[in-house]
Parts: C-alpha cells; structure tokens; sequence
C-alpha cells in the first residue's frame, strides 16, 4: 500500500494539548496518525501530529521520509513495527537538542523488545568473495544491502531517541536499536539515545558511515557490534547497564566486532577495519555480568583510543581478542583505562603480539556533557558536595565534580569574577538569606547552553515558591532620581548594597541558559526576593534564554537600567511576570508569561506587566522616568482560581512600547491594559499593540487613560515564538 494513499483514507484522532506532552521540545499536539506502507515521493511528517507506527514502514528507492525536530512516534507492539530505509531511499531525520525526535513504544509499561527499531540500507562496501557484494536483510530476506559506493548519503539522522526497540522473530532473527546495513559516510549519524532495547543498541553490517555521541542505556545484547567489514569510526561512544539490569543474552558485552559475517568469511574481503575514539563502558548492575568490555575477534582491526571501562558490576574480561573462528589481527589497537571493580581478567589472547593493545591510566572516556540533551541521569557520578564561597573577590571557576550550595549571601564583589560551567545545577537551602549577588564591579559568567543549561533550584524535592532568594545583579547603568546628578539606589534586600551610576554600558558578565526555580524568599511584606533582579544594569551585560519558575514575588524585575534581556520564560511566578521600574530604559523580547490551571497568588494585585516610571511612583519628577520595549510577548492565565488584575499595567510616568503581544488564556483577567494610576498615568508617547485571545477578560481598557498614549487591541498578533524554549523541558 502506498503511504500517500492510506494517508488520504486514514482517521485523525484529535487528542487535547493537556494529554499530550511529547518531550519533543514544547510542540502542542493536534492530531494522532497511524503511520504504516510504503512511503511514495517525499513525505514530510508534522511535529504537531503524533504519529503511531502500527506497521511497518518501507521508505524505498528515490523515496524520502522527513522527519521534522520534536516529532514523536510511537510504535505498537510487534516485530513487525519497524521503518526500513531500502537502498536508494532516504530519510532525514533532524532533531534538534531542545526539540529531539523520539521513537518510542505506544504504551507506559513497555519493556525491551517491544517493537523493531530503525533500519538503514545502503550501498557502500560489505565484506564478500567480490567487490561490490549484497547480502540480505536480516529481518526481511527481500531487501538487500551492500556495493561499492563508500559515500552513498542515505540522509540525517541526528537527536534521535529510540526507546524499548528489539523485537524478535527467533532468537535469529531479531531488530536491534539502529541497524545500519552497508551505510555510507556520506550519511549524517550523530546525537543519538538508545536505550531499553533488545538484543544491540547499534549494529554495523559494513559500510563506511561515522557515528559521533551515541549513548546506550540497558540494551539487551551488546552496546556496539560491528561486522562484516565496516570501515568507519564511532566517536564519543557511552554505553551503561544500570544498577536493575538484566540480560536475556548469552554473551552481552560492550563492543562485540566480527571482521566478516558470523566469522564463516575468514577469506572475504574486506574484514571490518575501524575505529572507535572517545568510549566508556559501564556496568553497574548488582545481577549481570558483562561478558566482554572490549571484543574483537574473526579477523577484524580494531584502533580504539581514549576509551574507558567503569563501573560495579562484574565483568569478567577487559579485553578479549580470541574466538574460535578466529582471532583479531594483530594490527588491533586499543587503549583502555580500567576503573571497574570487578574484574576477572584484564586481557585474553592467544598470543602475545598485540604490542598496540595498552592497559593504561589517565583515559576519560566518553565526554557525558554532549548527553545533556537526553535528559539522562548516569550512575556513578556522585558529586562532592560543597558550598559556594561567601565572597568572590578573584576570579572563581566552580568545578564540575562537585555539587554546589548556597548556603549563605554569595556576594560576587568589585572585582570579583564568579564562572558556572555549562551543565551544571546549584542547590540553595532553605531561607531569606541564601542567594546570590553580584555587586558593582563584580561579574558573573554562568554561561549554559541548550544542551547543558545551567540550574539553580532548591534543595528539597518539595520545595515550594519563595524557598531561597533569587539572584541579584546591581550595575552602574542609569537609574531615576533627582536631575542633575549621578543617582544610585540601595537594593532592597540589603540596603548597605548600592547600585546605579552613570554607564549605561556597564558589563556584568552573562547569563544565558539559566534555569531559576522557587525563588522569591522574604523577610517582610515590603522586602522579598524576585526570581532574577536587575538593579542598574548595563547593557554591556549579556542575558538571554531564561527561565524562571515557581517563584514568589515577580519572576523579573528591572530596578532602572538599560540592559536588553531576550527569550525569558516565566511559570506561575507569584506576583508580576515582568516588572519594571526606576527609569528602565532596554528592552525585554520574546518574553512569555504563564500561569497554570492550578497557580494561585498570595499576592493583592498579580499582573502580566507592571511598569513605573519611577521607583514606587514617588518620584515624578525624577529623571530618566521608564521608557522601555517590550516585543514579541505572550501572557497567559490558566488558573481556574486567580483572577490576573491586570494583563498589562503602565503607569506613574513610564513610557511603554509594547508591540506583538498577544494576553490568551480561560483564567479571569479583570483588566487587559490599565494606564492609570492614583501616583500617576503612563506618559503620553506610551503605545501598547496587543491581540486578545483571553475568553474571560472583564475589560478591555481603561476610559481615563492619558490622551497621548495608544492602545491597539488589534486581530494577527504572534506573541512570543515558543520554538526557543524546549531546552527548558516545560510543555506550553
């Protein structure tokens, strides 16, 4: 049956946004679509679709299957629910770190083996009597594999995840996670999450295709098999059986390579000849043995560097280079390092001529961080705990091997420079007084990537809103006070601590990628925390990518300055998403504000945006007063129980230019824009473009708001894009 035909008569079961989190990346599902045939043309798969693989799917020459980043797939139970690229056909797969594309079972309870995994046929070189050999799939006779193109592209595949695969037919025949049959290097394989799968997490049949940051998890048999003459190189390879696991295999080792096919071509050209760099092999389950670390048998080459064994569990040999079919050639390389703590044997072979094989110290391995994108915990990894220093007055960098507390004011002085690796996450106790500042002249680098982002939360998995304090960043950009002279503020959890000044390009260092979580702690009605405060800072100071959740107080608020912040996310923050104040002068971009189904506040008026001009509006006429931008913004309440007072509130003299915004959401909003106040109204250059999506907003706009100022309710607004924000792991 042709793919596009049975799309045409197929059923669409449309499922809610609430039922459907993909882990994809925050992609909202519309629709599920059973997916099964063969694949005609190009066809291109809808990341907003859920997709159930309920047969098998065939992708065959000339054909191409697109796969966009975030899209899931789940299969139903069978060895027959599988996808097979054939010889001449391609698929591209390009998932993306915040948005990978995941292959998983169709069902909660499932185990290894329950459906067949990812095949991929092409026609580079095989081992055989002639050049130019084919062979027949494993787990369908009718599709060959092999030739002599060594660079035959079979397409992308990369931030993939494939869950629970390996279902078998006999125990010959059997799937294993990503087979690639004969695959040429002109193919795309990198970024990709094996794990619970039957019988290999990866095997080679031939072919020439590189693989870079592969990371297996419990797969059944061996982590990573080659055979019958594969001729490219793995990198950063990670294979691990947890503490609970268990093999139904005979032999599962870590690397299992066969120069020929079941070792019954002793004479066949050529015999696999590869490399792996960069590999760690752990077992640290208490039930199974590992065979093998490290085979290679039947006539093959091996050149292995950089490549580590570690772990609790048994393993009974480190390196075994014999097999009764043949041993590994003598031109074999390997250096390992051995930090298991159960071992048998370090070595077995017939001989003693592998003068290239080393067991040695100082190897790393694998590097884990390029994992961070799976969301995997490893074992074996218990940090040192330690607390962060009181006062950086030097240039401090936080070391990856321990887990950091904050455990007291973190004080960042004049001249001090504090540094957070990429990946790494700080714990706070509980209280008011345990946070982080960073004061005039200080700098901080806690620079995160998508990938690897940088966390700060509390200590305690019940923690609640306003646990810890928050961060504070003062600089000596421009804040409102009195004309004619160099203002400066005292911030408000420690008055002793001054910030503002006259450089509005003042540099505080950057934040990118940060994860802040039940911040807001206070120590009075007046004196509370924010999640992130900004108080005078310049706009030589980097922050974007944000996020900022479950706080008390406001998620972000500007105490004057002029730094321009983008990509800021803020969930169920206690009091206002984004506060500004004391002559902010930047600009906030695609900033969106969220509050949940179950958020309620504790606060007398929670707001969107609030905005003054001046610092509590007594200072009218003081200067500079807030003259700010904010584009591309989403606000949106959910909450069955807590009426938003205003989406967005301008008053006391600033000047709002608000563009793109859009205020969605089935919660009560009891007014959308408000620009009066009893202390003051928004000045009159203020304009405000806004698309109401809300269902329950009591009204739009005030009557009494200033002449001059603007206030567009009007239809097509976007908002804020939410593509940006799957490395956060929260589904909108």
């Amino acid at each position: 049956m042709a793919f596009s035909a049975m799309m045409s008569v197929m059923t669409l079961t449309s499922c809610s946004d609430d039922e459907n989190n993909n882990g994809g990346g925050g992609t909202d599902i519309t629709e599920t679509v059973e997916l099964a045939g063969t694949i005609e043309g190009t066809m291109t798969l809808d990341a907003s679709k859920e997709y159930h693989l309920t047969g098998t799917v065939i992708v065959p020459e000339g054909a191409t299957l697109e796969i966009p980043a975030g899209t899931t797939i789940r299969a139903a139970q069978g060895f027959d629910k599988y996808i097979l690229v054939a010889q001449g056909g391609k698929i591209n797969a390009r998932g993306t770190a915040d948005r990978p594309i995941i292959f998983t079972a169709d069902s909660e309870s499932a185990t290894s083996g329950y459906w067949g995994g990812l095949i991929i046929n092409g026609r580079a070189p095989i081992s055989g009597d002639a050049a130019g050999q084919t062979a027949a799939t494993e787990i369908d006779n009718n599709q060959p594999y092999g030739g002599t193109d060594a660079a035959d592209n079979s397409g992308v595949i990369e931030y993939v995840q494939l869950l629970y695969t390996g279902a078998r037919s006999s125990a010959d025949i059997e799937h294993n996670g990503l087979t690639l049959n004969a695959v040429g290097n002109g193919t795309t394989v990198n970024n990709i999450y094996i794990a619970e799968g039957a019988d290999d997490a990866i095997e080679f049949f031939g072919g020439t295709v590189n693989v870079s940051n592969l990371l297996a998890v419990n797969c059944d048999d061996d982590m990573f098999d080659f055979t019958q003459g594969y001729s490219g190189t793995l990198s950063n390879c990670y294979g691990v059986w947890e503490s609970g696991f268990t093999s139904t295999e005979e032999d599962p080792r870590g690397v299992e390579a066969d120069g020929n096919l079941d070792g019954n071509g002793p004479d066949h050209t050529p015999q696999a000849n590869f490399h792996i760099d960069g590999m760690t092999i752990a077992n640290y389950s208490s039930s199974q043995s590992m065979q093998d670390a490290i085979k290679i048998r039947r006539g093959a080459t091996a050149h292995i560097s950089n490549a580590l064994v570690a772990g609790s569990g048994a393993i009974e040999n480190l390196i075994d280079l014999t097999d009764s079919k043949g041993d590994a050639t003598t031109a074999t390389e390997i250096s390992v390092t051995n930090n298991a703590t159960q071992l048998t044997d370090d070595l077995v072979h017939s001989n003693e001529t592998y003068p290239g094989v080393q067991i040695e110290s100082g190897n790393t391995g694998a590097d884990a961080s390029a994992f961070a994108w799976t969301g995997y915990q490893f074992e074996g990894t218990a940090l040192e705990d330690a607390d962060m220093p009181l006062e950086v007055t030097s240039d401090v960098t936080l070391e990856a091997d321990k887990q950091y507390y904050i455990n007291g004011a973190v004080h960042v002085k004049e001249g001090g420079v504090l540094r957070i690796p990429a990946g790494m996450t700080i714990k706070a106790r509980e209280g008011f007084g345990n946070y982080i500042i960073v004061e005039r002249g200080g700098m901080i680098y806690a620079e995160g990537t998508a990938e690897a982002p940088i966390t700060f939360t509390a200590d305690n998995d019940n923690a609640t809103s306003g646990y810890w304090g928050g961060i504070i960043i003062n600089g000596r950009a421009v804040i409102s006070g009195e004309a004619g002279r160099t203002n400066e503020g005292a911030t408000e959890i420690d008055n002793n601590i001054m910030y503002g000044g006259d450089d509005n390009a003042d540099n505080s260092g950057v934040l990118t990628y940060v994860k802040i979580l039940y911040s807001g702690a206070r120590s009075s009605a007046d004196i509370e925390h924010n999640g992130l405060t900004l108080n005078g800072v310049g706009n030589g100071t980097k922050i974007d990518h944000i996020y900022i959740a479950e706080g008390a107080d406001d998620a972000i608020e500007f105490f004057g300055g002029s730094v321009n912040v983008s990509n800021l996310l803020a969930v169920n923050c206690d009091d206002d998403c984004f506060d500004f104040t004391q002559g902010y002068c930047g600009t906030l971009s695609n900033c969106y504000g969220r509050w949940e189904a179950s958020f309620t506040s504790t606060e007398e008026d929670p707001r969107g945006v609030e905005a003054d001009g001046n610092l509590d509006g007594n200072g009218p006429d003081h200067t500079p007063q807030a003259n700010f931008t904010i584009e591309n913004m989403t606000i949106e309440n959910l909450s069955e129980n807590q009426a938003m007072q205003d989406a967005i509130k301008v008053r006391r003299g600033a000047t709002a230019n608000i563009r793109n915004a859009v205020v969605k959401g089935s919660g009560v909003i009891e007014e959308l824009v408000d620009l009066q106040d009893s202390k003051g109204t928004a000045a009159d250059g203020t304009t405000v473009n806004v698309t109401k999506e809300a269902t329950n907003v009591e009204k739009d706009t005030n009557d009494n708001n200033p002449a001059g100022a603007t206030v567009n309710i009007a239809t097509g607004n976007t908002g804020c894009p939410t593509t940006d924000f799957g490395w956060t792991g929260y589904s909108l």
